[in-house]
């Protein structure tokens, strides 16, 4: 398998993941999610992840 068919695979992943969170959160607070922003953690040894803030209406 070459590195854009796992990275194709992985995003599949992480998209499905986050999608099932969204319908978690809408079941549990009735509210929809508005927006998802991802902010880059940031080291000096390069990208360590990401802090997420989600927002309802």
């Amino acid at each position: 398998m070459n590195s854009d068919n796992i990275k194709n695979e992985i995003e599949k992943e992480i998209s499905s993941f986050i999608s099932k969170k969204m319908i978690e959160l809408r079941k549990k607070t009735g509210k929809e999610v508005s927006d998802v922003e991802f902010i880059p953690i940031e080291t000096m040894s390069g990208l360590q992840g990401y802090s997420i803030k989600i927002k309802l209406i």
